[in-house]
């Protein structure tokens, strides 16, 4: 079980009661899950893409074809899933769904920089978040106070999430995401975790170090990047690659992450292929009769659908088969 304190400030929304047995869950995931997209040659240069689709749970990009209306909708389909479970597999996925609304937070602190604090209400809808956290993410008058209250909800599970206002005047919006998301992966592998849950983050940490590896060494930056704690590769050994500039190196670790064969490719790629191999762990593990490892799988694939929408919507007048190899498949 996640032994996070959520406690002094609750940051997801909490239901003791309700919820249904695992079962019940299961039989409605796998039910779902036959209404996935998985054929993606017909949507690649649609313009009637939103039509096409028939899909009740994008109905709302009908209207607005925007990154945000996309994770809204994602959220819906999370918040469905969260509050069909009961209480203590709610406690198992808490982590995978507070890593998640890590972006409505950074959603909301660019909408409030914007001045669009109207749509900050409407994108905190379908929001997992506490109604106390969603009411002082409405109120915040500016980013730095918001900054200020996240840092306030964050720092009863640990130290590391203080400075957010600091990060901000000194790396801007890109630096506060990077840094409350690696400190938030890092809170949860000191964590107790299911199994499953762990090897899903250690994957996550492991992917998202080879990438900044890989950038780094790619694009000779000065600056060594910051690599996260608790992955499956030592962070003295991205160190020892960067430092020998040894950029074959990391399609060695990415062949031993996925299993799959790449040359050197694009950063795009290489992402991708990471992807890719989180795709197959988990539908190795959604095939378990019973498990969280079902659900966490219908769940990546939620996230894998929804990214690919995303590149599809904005890569619109790109080439077919640039559009493609940037797909999840």
């Amino acid at each position: 079980m996640f032994t996070g304190n959520y406690r002094s400030k609750e940051i997801l929304e909490e239901r003791e009661e309700g919820g249904y047995p695992a079962e019940y869950l299961l039989s409605r995931i796998k039910g779902k899950r036959i209404s996935l997209i998985t054929d993606w040659e017909p949507l690649i240069g649609d313009t009637a893409l939103l039509e096409s689709l028939g899909l009740p749970r994008y109905k709302e990009l009908v209207s607005e074809t925007s990154a945000a209306s996309l994770w809204k909708c994602l959220l819906a389909g999370y918040r469905w899933v969260y509050f069909q479970m009961e209480k203590p597999l709610r406690d198992i996925f808490r982590p995978f769904f507070l890593y998640s609304e890590l972006r409505t937070l950074f959603f909301c602190l660019r909408l409030r920089a914007a001045g669009e604090g109207v749509r900050i209400e409407q994108m905190l809808a379908n929001s997992l978040f506490s109604k106390e956290l969603r009411k002082t993410l409405m109120q915040s008058a500016d980013v730095r106070e918001m900054l200020e209250e996240i840092e306030g909800f964050f720092m009863p599970l640990s130290f590391r999430f203080r400075g957010l206002k600091d990060i901000y005047a000194t790396e801007g919006f890109r630096g506060v995401e990077q840094h409350l998301t690696n400190r938030y992966l890092e809170f949860v592998m000191d964590s107790d975790l299911h199994p499953v849950i762990r090897e899903f983050f250690t994957r996550l940490v492991d992917a998202r170090n080879v990438i900044a590896l890989y950038k780094h060494l790619r694009w000779e930056l000065k600056d060594d990047p910051y690599f996260i704690n608790g992955g499956s590769i030592k962070a003295s050994r991205l160190r020892s690659i960067l430092h020998r500039e040894e950029i074959f190196e990391v399609v060695s670790l990415i062949r031993s992450l996925t299993g799959i064969d790449v040359q050197i490719p694009d950063p795009t790629g290489v992402e991708n292929t990471l992807y890719k191999g989180m795709t197959r762990f988990l539908r190795k593990k959604g095939r378990e009769v019973w498990g969280p490892g079902l659900i966490l799988d219908y769940l990546w694939r939620c996230s894998v659908e929804a990214m690919n929408l995303s590149i599809i919507l904005h890569g619109k007048d790109m080439e077919r088969d640039t559009l493609k190899a940037e797909l999840v498949l």
